[in-house]
């Protein structure tokens, strides 16, 4: 990715869009939701 070659609104929509991705798999591994955790992860308390 050229960051260089990008515009500010194109930075920022990348940014948020990784976010946002990663918000969507924290939530998915239980990661902020403990009562919601998959089963298979090691360390649940």
């Amino acid at each position: 990715m050229d960051f260089t070659r990008m515009s500010t609104k194109e930075f920022v929509d990348k940014v948020h869009e990784a976010q946002a991705h990663a918000r969507e798999n924290k939530e998915h591994n239980g990661y902020g939701r403990p009562a919601k955790r998959l089963p298979s992860k090691q360390g649940i308390r």
